[in-house]
């Protein structure tokens, strides 16, 4: 019978213990509603509805994830309104920029009341947009060939939440209805929150240190007894 090392139980425990991390890239945010004022929302869906109908407010577990290799992000999760319908995000951003001119983009003002260029280093760019947001089945698409408003971006970081001035986001969407036709602009704002990352649990790592020691233990144990 083939004999295994203490060093390598240890070494197959530790792979296992660090199985499957968590991309270093990939940064997780938890994105949640700006505070104040009436009918308080994360998603404004234009002429699309009426009065607070028009107001969605994310629930828990919607994620803004923005991946620092690719440089791209996602907006993911599910908004509910007053009277009870539920939209589900599924949005993806692109073309990443540190700072924009002006000229080729613009940004969304607001609370944030900033400049992109000298005012506000901690502020990013996403300049192309796509995906869909669900209503009650019915599919809203964000129009590939002019996804923001007003030649706008998706603006992210310390004051990009344009309602509140919060560390977070905010859009306007160029939204195309199930039948393919251009509604009203729909907005999006929401703060940031960062999600901690996954990581080994100490508690798992000393069950391993326990199975280890366990293991020598048990072999010291018979080799003695074989001994006698």
């Amino acid at each position: 019978m083939r004999k295994i090392s203490i060093a390598t139980l240890t070494a197959i425990g530790l792979a296992a213990a660090y199985a499957t991390p968590a991309s270093a890239g990939v940064i997780d945010y938890a994105a949640t509603n700006y505070t104040g004022g009436s009918c308080k929302h994360g998603l404004y869906t234009g002429n699309t509805g009426r009065g607070c109908n028009r107001r969605y407010s994310f629930q828990d577990g919607t994620t803004f994830s923005y991946d620092t290799d690719a440089q791209t992000a996602t907006l993911t999760g599910t908004a509910i309104n007053g009277s009870g319908q539920v939209a589900t995000l599924d949005l993806n951003f692109s073309n990443f920029l540190e700072t924009i001119d002006g000229t080729n983009f613009d940004y969304k003002n607001g609370g944030g009341n900033f400049n992109p260029v000298t005012d506000t280093p901690d502020i990013d760019f996403f300049t192309n947009g796509s995906g869909t947001i669900s209503i009650d089945g019915a599919v809203y698409t964000v129009n590939p060939n002019d996804p923001f408003a007003g030649n706008t971006t998706l603006q992210f970081g310390h004051g990009a939440n344009d309602k509140n001035k919060n560390f977070g986001g905010s859009a306007w969407l160029n939204i195309l209805n199930p039948h393919g036709h251009a509604v009203r602009h729909w907005d999006i704002n929401f703060n940031l929150d960062k999600i901690a990352s996954e990581v080994p649990e100490p508690g798992a790592l000393g069950l391993l240190g326990l199975a280890v020691g366990g293991l020598w233990a048990g072999t010291r144990r018979r080799r003695k007894k074989l001994a006698v």
